[in-house]
């Protein structure tokens, strides 16, 4: 009795491991929670070799491919955090119907990495502005808020919001660097204390008419004349599937009331992407909730006056209704790398460098791609490649990158990295980007004592060429 008791037991144990892998083969699912990409079957082998990463590929195939996934979750989030105000799949629910990102909580109790981190992000913008500058060209840089900045009464209960956070010590820092630095915060607040609704309730970007009130902002900035589209008018519409309510309730995502816009894109030339059908229709596509093809777009607007080249993340994206209408050339990119290498005052006017709150520590991830500019009457310690401190060279695409990490006893918070190039006794000093380039370096962690150059003209050194590097 005892044996067949242990068969039968053994038996419904293996079917019921079986139930879920036979549901995925017959009925697999083909729906992603908000953000997720599309599950794919993992493959034994890539580029020709055995894959070594099958068994993570295969979980998260299985995970994603699960029937009825999107109901499970949306069940369990209204259950755990509509109900009972836990956090669920990194979305808090707070008041009055509103969401947030757990990506952003740090921001708003006040969780800051390093005084040195965040000061090698104001120092990273400075050069940027520098090098822009000199070209004869306006450089503004600004950061679009996170929304429990802007509406912190809505957030759960227990989340204290701290005063001190990495935004307003990188503020410090940039007025220090007298930074040309426009306050989105600070004009949403005020704009906030009339009445207005800036951001979507169930995402976590800003409206339409928030991204109104950033683009004004960000034309003030620059200076000069603009159009400010304050007697548009527009409707609003509660069709609006926000990204975090994606994330929350996969099965039945609630909608917000979002800002709709009317104005003329009939004769504005779309040069990327390209408008297949109308540019209306085009432009709807770009300002969904989808948000793709929206990595590159350029446009030409006759009635338009001056160009602009904006380097942005999604809030950048939502002023783009504007940004087209106001100027005759609109170049805008979502990339890692801030790239002005081959720009000039002919080919832009003005350039915008726009980041989100919590996204910040981002600033020095990547290294821009611009050529690092030569200074003078810089002079000091010269280290060298040694047991403490890397400096190393490499050609890169005609120029020469000069990158590495620095004992950190060498390195303050607010100490400015040099490079030096000595050639037959002739030195050439200058400033490098705090920034790690943990891939060239072969680390995974990301120093806050990191420098790269990238040296015009020098691809390939003279043998007799002494390379090291300055600290002030």
């Amino acid at each position: 009795m005892k044996k067949t008791i242990g068969i039968i037991y053994t038996a419904v144990f293996i079917a019921a491991c079986c139930v879920p892998l036979s549901a995925v083969l017959i009925f697999p699912s083909s729906g992603t929670a908000g953000k997720e990409d599309a599950a794919k079957q993992p493959q034994l082998f890539s580029d020709g070799k055995l894959n070594d990463r099958i068994g993570t590929e295969f979980d998260d195939y299985f995970t994603k491919s699960i029937p009825f996934r999107s109901q499970v979750i949306t069940a369990q989030n209204t259950l755990t955090g509509a109900l009972l105000g836990k956090e669920n799949n990194n979305v808090l629910t707070g008041k009055n119907g509103w969401l947030y990102t757990k990506e952003s909580t740090d921001e708003f109790i006040g969780v800051i990495k390093s005084s040195r981190s965040v000061h090698n992000a104001a120092e990273t913008i400075r050069i940027m502005q520098d090098c822009v500058t000199a070209k004869g060209m306006n450089f503004v840089f600004t950061v679009a808020p996170d929304k429990n900045e802007i509406y912190p009464e809505n957030m759960p209960a227990g989340y204290i919001k701290s005063e001190k956070n990495t935004l307003s010590l990188l503020e410090k820092y940039l007025k220090d660097d007298k930074i040309n630095y426009v306050s989105l915060k600070d004009e949403l607040l005020s704009v906030k204390d009339n009445g207005a609704v800036l951001y979507l309730t169930g995402d976590t970007h800003w409206n339409g008419l928030g991204a109104l009130y950033g683009y004004n902002a960000i034309m003030k900035g620059l200076g000069g004349s603009h159009e400010s589209f304050s007697g548009t008018e527009y409707t609003v519409r509660n069709d609006w599937y926000g990204d975090i309510a994606k994330m929350a309730y996969p099965a039945g995502t609630p909608v917000c009331s979002q800002y709709y816009f009317d104005l003329d894109y009939s004769k504005i030339r779309f040069l990327q992407p390209r408008a297949v059908q109308s540019n209306d229709k085009l432009m709807e596509e770009l300002m969904s909730d989808k948000e793709e093809n929206d990595t590159t777009i350029r446009t030409v607007n006759p009635a338009g006056k001056g160009s602009v080249y904006i380097s942005r993340d999604s809030f950048g994206r939502a002023m783009l209704p504007f940004l087209v209408s106001n100027y005759r050339t609109t170049y805008m990119t979502r990339t890692r790398s801030f790239d002005l290498r081959g720009a000039d005052k002919n080919k832009y006017r003005d350039v915008v460098y726009e980041m989100v709150e919590r996204k910040l520590d981002s600033i020095t991830d990547t290294v821009p791609l611009l050529y690092a500019p030569q200074v003078e009457g810089i002079s000091g310690e010269k280290l060298r490649n040694d047991g403490k401190n890397k400096v190393l060279v490499k050609n890169d695409n005609g120029a020469l990158k000069v990158y590495g990490i620095l004992d950190e006893k060498k390195v303050s918070d607010e100490s400015r990295i040099y490079v030096s190039i000595s050639i037959d006794g002739n030195e050439r000093i200058y400033e490098a980007f705090p920034i790690t380039e943990t891939e060239l370096l072969k680390t995974e962690k990301k120093s806050d004592f990191g420098f790269t150059a990238l040296i015009e003209g020098l691809g390939d050194m003279p043998q007799n060429a002494e390379v090291s590097v300055i600290v002030k």
